[in-house]
């Protein structure tokens, strides 16, 4: 689609992030109806108060549903997007690893290319990933560029476990981000244009932020992801603000792309999704990296934590970039209908332990009372 995205005339420029959403088919049953309900609540709040001029999704944001046929998932895509088409904002899309899951990319991009508003494509087709692109911000007076968005492909999981649990961008994605990078910088007058990057799995670099916690730290510290789960960590003084859940979901090989950047120059900040607690910001050599927790109420986070990032650029600071997290119930005063009053209550991480009792417990009383216990287990839990 042919649309001019443009800073404002006090020179700003506002992007809503909108994190692993995991959004399906179910809307008949009372808690799918709930939850949905949730995430447009949140959606329609955060558009109205904060007014972006693009939302970016972050991927992971239609799953479980791509099985059930191309008008099935332009259903559930519809839903979700209804909100950014009906105020007439314009929308770009990522692919996160659930995208990957079933093999059906081509189908998901056509359907999101077919959304008003959609501004995705597939700027080069022959290297790995099926979404890598770019979208130029211009000035206020629309003369000239004034930053640059990237929007990569992070791929799924690694064919071999052993390396790495996800997949990383590969050495032909950081080739042509280069490539194009060299192009803005020669149409901007020998200057690297600056840029934002978004991509659903963040790079390993976020552990620079981190260190190892010290014994009377445990309560606040994260266990690291597969290659990095032999530590706990915590944040680095003066390095992190924000909310750090669970240790980064990052890929085990380190592919040089966070080194590319800082080749190339560009890249003022990194925003990413994939893990669904944490809402953290931290600064490493020079580049501020941000996590999008989850905006919707399906996934493994799914208390009044639920949140949207703001990222402003400033076409009178471009070297500056701002962003903050803004949450279902803390910022928003929203009540939510899917989540009984301890939901409501506790924090992500006590949530998450909540999420996973509950399936202990049913898988327990599925193999000692049968599928019927299970499910009342379930189903008491989940209205406390």
């Amino acid at each position: 689609m042919e649309l001019q995205l443009k800073c404002r005339p006090n020179g700003k420029f506002n992007i809503m992030c909108l994190g692993d959403l995991h959004e399906n088919v179910d809307t008949d049953s009372p808690l799918g109806k709930a939850r949905a309900e949730d995430m447009a609540k949140l959606i329609n709040t955060a558009l109205d108060r904060l007014r972006p001029d693009l939302v970016v999704l972050m991927g992971d944001t239609c799953t479980d549903c791509t099985n059930n046929g191309p008008e099935v998932f332009r259903d559930v895509v519809t839903r979700v997007t209804q909100p950014m088409v009906a105020r007439g904002i314009p929308f770009a899309f990522i692919m996160g690893n659930h995208e990957h899951d079933d093999h059906h990319e081509e189908m998901i991009v056509k359907t999101y290319e077919s959304i008003p508003g959609c501004l995705i494509f597939n700027d080069d087709p022959s290297i790995t990933g099926c979404l890598n692109y770019y979208l130029i911000v211009q000035r206020s007076d629309a003369e000239s560029p004034a930053f640059n968005l990237w929007f990569l492909d992070s791929n799924n999981l690694c064919e071999d476990e052993a390396i790495s649990v996800y997949d990383w961008v590969h050495e032909d994605q950081i080739a042509w981000y280069e490539r194009k990078a060299a192009e803005l910088k020669a149409l901007n007058g020998g200057k690297p244009l600056p840029a934002v990057l978004f991509q659903h799995i963040p790079v390993p670099e976020e552990y620079n932020a981190m260190r190892p916690m010290k014994p009377w730290e445990l309560y606040q510290s994260v266990k690291g992801h597969a290659h990095w789960s032999t530590c706990r960590y915590v944040a680095k003084e003066g390095m992190m603000r924000g909310y750090l859940g669970e240790g980064p979901c990052a890929p085990c090989r380190n592919s040089g792309q966070f080194e590319s950047w800082k080749r190339t120059g560009d890249i003022r900040a990194a925003i990413f999704g994939h893990d669904h607690l944490n809402d953290f910001t931290c600064t490493v050599d020079g580049i501020t990296m941000g996590q999008c927790k989850t905006a919707g109420f399906r996934c493994y986070t799914d208390g009044c934590q639920s949140s949207v990032r703001m990222v402003t650029l400033d076409e009178n600071r471009p070297d500056k970039v701002e962003t903050e997290i803004y949450r279902f119930k803390h910022d928003f005063g929203l009540k939510s209908q899917s989540l009984g009053p301890i939901q409501r209550r506790i924090n992500d991480k006590q949530s998450f332990v909540l999420n996973v009792s509950v399936r202990a417990a049913a898988a327990l009383a599925a193999v000692t009372f049968g599928a019927a216990a299970a499910a009342q287990i379930k189903k008491r839990i989940s209205e406390k």
